[in-house]
């Protein structure tokens, strides 16, 4: 069994090899996938408001998050800003050890025969039904997975669709670690159902700005 400082020193070492976790088939892990409880109403009156005029979109957070705009490590590809679960409430006590959103835009290389229309981007393979979710009056195509690697276990929810010329791409991703690692009641799961909660709140104030150069 190992302490949570030596879990610690694990993690800190496995982030290098983040991004190649994401590039593998997915792992069956002990618990089902990620999943986000949508269409649960929440008064954001006092969230902060992050605006972003060079990428053209805007969305509001709680003071449970903090905003980072230098991502030395993303899991997304042109990612723009990270919101990060900081709220110790969270993680004390839980197997829990980062909870981030990340918003990431790219422009979208269209040839003749591709749809650049607004819409979901086509994430599927052999003609697959894609699931959708409404945002901001766009549809985005939902994906993900939740992997295991060297007792870390990773989730990840991806939205991504097509707007003005670009692909934005909001992504919820979670690290935990399972809680055999640890020593027998030391430390126990994280909620779960409320953190994906909270995330789903400030995915639906996402909005694009209406500015010339967006339309």
């Amino acid at each position: 069994m190992l302490t949570r400082f030596a879990v610690t020193v694990l993690f800190v070492g496995l982030l290098s090899v983040v991004p190649s976790v994401w590039a593998m088939d997915v792992v069956q892990a002990e618990k089902a996938p990620a999943t986000i409880a949508e269409h649960t109403s929440v008064n954001t009156s006092c969230w902060k408001t992050y605006t972003s005029e060079t990428y053209g979109f805007e969305m509001k957070y709680p003071q449970d998050l903090v905003v980072q705009e230098e991502i030395p490590l993303a899991v997304i590809e042109g990612a723009v800003i990270r919101l990060s679960l900081v709220n110790p409430t969270y993680y004390a006590g839980t197997n829990l050890v980062e909870a981030s959103l990340f918003v990431g835009v790219t422009p979208k290389k269209a040839s003749s025969s591709e749809r650049t229309i607004d819409g979901p981007t086509n994430s599927s393979e052999g003609g697959d039904p894609v699931e959708t979710r409404n945002i901001a009056g766009v549809g985005f195509s939902k994906a993900s997975s939740w992997e295991g690697a060297v007792g870390n276990q990773y989730g990840l929810i991806t939205y991504s669709a097509l707007h003005a010329g670009s692909c934005y791409t909001l992504a919820l991703f979670i690290h935990c670690i399972n809680v055999h690692v640890f020593y027998p009641q030391t430390v126990t799961e994280f909620d779960r159902a409320t953190v994906l909660r909270l995330f789903d709140q400030v995915i639906s104030t996402f909005q694009f700005l209406k500015r010339g150069n967006h339309s």
